[in-house]
């Protein structure tokens, strides 16, 4: 006999009850560890290595030493001369600002990133500036008089660089990356000299406000590179440049060039956290042209940022 079936009232309900649900568990975790293998089969090896974080996440403050210098046109469209914000109208060339990265490593050789930063700055204080004046006497002609004025200045910048890279190499050392960019560059500047103006040359060319706000799309070539001194410590750099002479329609023309290149460490202190600490140079040329408005702007920031990175 292959079974024997022994009945005591309703025992044997609760004896198969015990042995199916036994049954069901042993099952249950046959399945269960079926399936943590496989996915952890599915893991790929780069995962593990020291430059395998699927994500990266960074904020810190970013404290560059600023130079800035702008031109504006004026309400005929002649573009004035050549100004420095800081030299001139009193704009610190020393401030700090908060910085953010993401990085999302879509697989192993697909990579995007983006960086963010805010800069504002404003002030006001007498400044000396070099003017244009017409000489009556005959042969009427051009001389220069330097002017001091009153002159309230603002330049804010708002940048916006999202990056899509590709790695030909990547090891559990090293990661070289080759990226394409646009860096967005949302500009606001302008000066305007005091209201108490009595000298009508000078009223004429600095009494109105002369301000620009414009938006600059700038395309950049990128070059990205990683190093693993171990699993904790990793050194980063990037470099990208792009120049650009874009017509948008009939009457608007945005061109110039950017630069920007960074490098940096990073410490994997636990698990998800770490810190990281570097150096970043941004230089961009901008020549914007719509109707009237005439503007040109060179700014050059370059500094030291640092701040808390997340892993995973």
């Amino acid at each position: 006999m292959d079974r024997l079936f022994v009945y005591q009232g309703g025992n044997i309900a609760g004896i198969g009850s015990v042995e199916m649900g036994l049954k069901r568990l042993a099952m249950a975790i046959l399945v269960a560890s079926i399936s943590m293998s496989a996915v952890a089969k599915e893991k790929p090896e780069w995962r593990s290595w020291p430059l395998g974080d699927r994500m990266v996440g960074f904020i810190g403050v970013y404290s560059p030493k600023l130079q800035t210098e702008a031109a504006v046109s004026d309400s005929n469209g002649n573009l004035g001369a050549r100004i420095s914000f800081e030299d001139t109208l009193g704009l610190s060339d020393n401030v700090s600002t908060p910085i953010a990265f993401i990085g999302w490593r879509i697989s192993k050789r697909n990579y995007l990133q983006m960086n963010y930063f805010k800069l504002d700055r404003s002030a006001t204080q007498d400044s000396t500036i070099d003017v244009a004046v017409t000489n009556p006497s005959p042969p009427p002609d051009f001389l220069t008089e330097s002017i001091t004025l009153p002159i309230s200045a603002v330049f804010n910048i708002q940048s916006i660089d999202i990056t899509y890279a590709f790695s030909p190499i990547f090891t559990k050392k090293h990661n070289l990356g080759l990226g394409i960019g646009l860096a967005l560059q949302e500009l606001e500047f302008g000066y305007q000299a005091s209201e108490n103006c009595d000298r009508p040359v000078v009223c004429d060319k600095f009494g109105a406000p002369r301000k620009a706000d414009a938006v600059a799309p700038l395309p950049t070539f990128k070059l990205l590179y990683q190093y693993a001194i171990n699993d904790k410590w990793l050194i980063e750099t990037n470099v990208g440049y792009f120049a650009l002479d874009l017509e948008l329609d009939s009457k608007e023309n945005i061109g110039g060039q950017i630069w920007n290149a960074s490098a940096a460490v990073r410490w994997k202190a636990w698990d998800y956290f770490g810190f990281t600490a570097g150096y970043k140079f941004f230089d961009v040329d901008l020549d914007y042209d719509k109707r009237s408005l005439k503007a040109t702007a060179n700014y050059d920031y370059r500094g030291f940022f640092a701040g808390l990175n997340a892993h995973f």
